[in-house]
């Protein structure tokens, strides 16, 4: 038979007991953090969800800033282009929009060389004495050379014998370095090739005629 535990005096246990709560065998007490952690995530991600599906929403509506710069810039470019006198392409670098462009320089062509018949050096005297001295053995011949120095305009014309033995070709002599151009228009009008300046011949121009004599 039990006895009612009020007729026994209270000890240290029944202290102890007094202020326990009711608890689950394997569950301790649960820390008000964890408790108040859910409520907090709610209040937290409710307003950021709610933020990025309005953005989202008013983005697939009207284009951004971005977009409508890019738009802008795409369609500027073409108009550079245009301007530039190109097919839409934007002018190359360096280069001024605008500017016409430079003209290729012209090639030069190489100088053509233009024959040029020499003209002998100093001036033609066409009154200087010449002596035409027949020396080919032929009548009459010192005569019609002289006639042909004076259809020329060799005005100066002296004919004469001659009967040295030197020289033994046809010669054209004169007596001084001025009278170069004189003497080789001379030798040219005659067909003479031999033509020598000697400071001792007696006359300012001497024709000496050989047989070989085409003139």
């Amino acid at each position: 038979m039990s006895t009612p535990h009020e007729d026994y005096p209270e000890d240290e246990f029944d202290v102890a007991g007094r202020d326990r709560t009711p608890q689950g065998v394997h569950r301790g007490p649960r820390p008000l953090l964890r408790t108040l952690l859910p409520i907090l995530a709610v209040i937290v991600l409710a307003p950021l969800l709610a933020w990025g599906a309005i953005s989202l929403l008013g983005g697939s509506g009207e284009p951004g800033p971005s977009a409508a710069t890019t738009a802008a810039q795409d369609t500027a470019a073409p108009t550079a282009g245009a301007t530039d006198g190109t097919t839409g392409e934007a002018p190359a670098e360096g280069t001024t929009e605008g500017a016409e462009p430079t003209s290729e320089a012209p090639t030069e062509e190489a100088p053509t060389e233009e024959e040029t018949t020499e003209e002998p050096a100093g001036q033609v005297e066409y009154g200087t004495a010449i002596a035409v001295l027949n020396g080919a053995g032929v009548n009459g011949l010192a005569g019609e050379v002289v006639g042909t120095l004076a259809s020329e305009g060799f005005t100066g014309g002296v004919a004469d014998d001659y009967t040295s033995g030197a020289p033994a070709t046809t010669t054209l002599y004169y007596n001084n370095p001025e009278l170069q151009a004189t003497a080789e228009e001379v030798a040219r009008v005659l067909g003479i090739g031999n033509v020598v300046e000697s400071s001792s011949a007696t006359q300012a121009i001497a024709i000496v005629l050989r047989s070989d004599f085409q003139g």
